[in-house]
């Protein structure tokens, strides 16, 4: 494998082969040309060369023809976010503007009316406010969507715009957190071939109740949200068999789907973004124990934002139904977490989302030691005494009756299984 500086890589080239940064970690894909703020952020970062087997050369068709057939091994479907890809970047650019203010106009409205309705209703109407909830997490997918798709068609992403509807989202969220924390992903969510919109909004949710809890700065929780929103925006550079796939990936395709996280910061910086929110993309798959990628960085080398991303991400992944699994409880994320196993995450940032979704997360079907079962509907400033809603009983108003647990005769013993859970909400809608 020979080596090149980067200081001589000249901008714009690309090479035949893929391009590796410690002859272990890709950093480039073949194909994939070098910009002048990558090249300095390497150098500022302490590289001085980077490794290939190929050459450098201002030809890629040949080269990203190769990457197609790596993953050419067997037949799939056609993916929708894929079949946009093709397109070009056209249109005048006032049109273009006008487009995605009008995307990001009606999700912020959407976000501030709901809101507002929220607070129109009895606060023990939980039902009806959950419902106003779940139409911010309807727009929010749409948004989601318009933004990754403009981005495909148009090679258009506009911070600003991003920050302003990050903004609107954050500040729903600390208004009505309990409500759209105890959102959870349908059973046919698997079935989506888009799955990374989904996944990118709920880590964004996440992410910023987080932030919330660490009490971070208003101009933090924006980037950090946006960081949220587009983490793995560089997957829909690479094949989309790669991740949609439910078959074991050979050992040269996970090494080309691990480059999603250096596409994401090449896309980000390309696009004049801030480089915390670049590198917290970047790193959000950077473990604690150096086992992580594409640096291997280890404890305090790792960004806040690029932490907490690593926690989220992993969190949401382990509780949301995927082609290749089904979803674990929020619960057993939780757990599963905590545990910590290899010490891969920050101590800090997964206490922070055990105190924002509680120990049996919002929305977790419990037993209570009294016998009832009840849901989990808020956090608590104990984790393990979340408030929740008994199953079947209504206060004097004829809403559900909502009650805070503790550690005695309203303790949570266990929650319900997924089996339990389907069980009970047959019965419920009988």
């Amino acid at each position: 494998m020979g080596s090149f500086k980067i200081t001589d890589i000249k901008d714009g080239h690309a090479f035949t082969e893929p391009v590796f940064i410690d002859k272990q970690f890709i950093l480039l894909d073949s194909g994939m040309p070098f910009t002048s703020k990558m090249k300095s952020a390497l150098v500022e970062w302490g590289f001085k060369e980077v490794f290939s087997d190929g050459k450098e050369s201002t030809r890629d068709e040949e080269s990203l023809e190769k990457v197609r057939q790596i993953v050419k091994t067997e037949s799939f479907e056609s993916v929708s976010i894929d079949e946009v890809m093709s397109g070009e970047p056209n249109g005048e650019q006032n049109e273009k503007n006008k487009v995605a203010v009008e995307a990001n106009r009606k999700f912020i409205t959407t976000v501030e009316e709901c809101d507002k309705k929220i607070k129109e209703q009895q606060e023990s109407d939980i039902e009806a406010r959950t419902k106003f909830a779940e139409k911010v997490y309807e727009a929010g997918m749409d948004y989601i969507t318009f933004v990754y798709t403009r981005f495909v068609t148009h090679r258009e992403l506009k911070i600003g715009l991003i920050s302003e509807a990050v903004d609107a989202l954050n500040n729903f969220i600390k208004e009505n957190k309990k409500y759209i924390l105890g959102i959870q992903p349908k059973e046919d969510a698997k079935f989506d071939k888009n799955f990374i919109v989904n996944h990118s909004l709920r880590s964004a949710i996440f992410a910023l109740s987080i932030g919330q809890t660490l009490k971070m700065q208003k101009t933090k929780l924006i980037e950090l949200g946006v960081a949220a929103l587009l983490h793995e925006i560089g997957q829909i550079r690479l094949p989309p068999q790669l991740y949609l796939t439910d078959r074991k990936l050979l050992p040269m395709e996970r090494a080309l789907l691990s480059t999603h996280t250096t596409i994401g910061y090449s896309i980000l910086q390309d696009n004049d973004f801030p480089i915390s929110i670049s590198i917290g993309v970047f790193e959000h798959h950077e473990r604690e124990n150096g086992m992580g990628y594409p640096r291997k960085l280890v404890g305090d080398k790792i960004s806040l934002y690029g932490k907490i991303l690593s926690v989220v991400c992993s969190y949401e992944a382990i509780s949301a139904p995927r082609h290749y699994k089904d979803a674990k409880s929020t619960h057993e994320a939780i757990i599963e977490l905590l545990r910590n196993n290899d010490k891969q995450y920050d101590d800090i940032v997964i206490k922070a989302l055990v105190q924002s979704v509680s120990l049996f997360p919002i929305g977790a079907y419990v037993f209570l030691a009294n016998g009832k079962v009840a849901q989990v509907m808020d956090a608590n400033g104990d984790p393990r005494t979340p408030i929740v809603q008994l199953i079947g009983e209504k206060n004097a108003s004829g809403f559900p009756l909502t009650i805070q647990t503790d550690n005695d005769k309203l303790k949570i013993v266990r929650v319900l299984n997924k089996s339990e859970t389907l069980d009970l909400l047959k019965a419920l809608k009988k």
